[in-house]
């Protein structure tokens, strides 16, 4: 299945830095510059869904890319956000298919 390009939107991509303050507390940060991807991304849903992953599902998106996108878990995505800010939500799945990937977004919660 290939995608439509007419879908597709382009969405800025960052990076996960961990950190450590001084007291040795650890924390995530995210890249300055990110990249930029081409993505079809709508509401989670399904029964699947649900199950996997209950309450949770409210705050997640799925994101539709073409197969070869630079995305991994735990990288950060500027949905509702500008992309010189925070990214909004991060990568916790990203199974492939043959000509595309459906992955999975969750909210930062602050």
């Amino acid at each position: 299945m290939r995608l439509r390009q007419r879908d597709l939107k382009p969405y800025t991509v960052k990076g996960r830095i961990p950190k450590e303050d001084s007291d040795g507390t650890t924390y995530e940060d995210w890249e300055e510059e990110g990249h930029i991807i081409q993505a079809n991304i709508q509401p989670a849903g399904g029964r699947l869904m649900a199950e996997m992953y209950g309450e949770r599902l409210a705050y997640m998106l799925s994101a539709y890319v073409e197969s070869g996108t630079d995305l991994k878990e735990t990288d950060g995505v500027c949905v509702y956000v500008a992309p010189d800010q925070n990214p909004d939500y991060k990568v916790v799945a990203s199974p492939p298919w043959s000509s595309h990937s459906v992955v999975s977004l969750e909210a930062i919660r602050p």
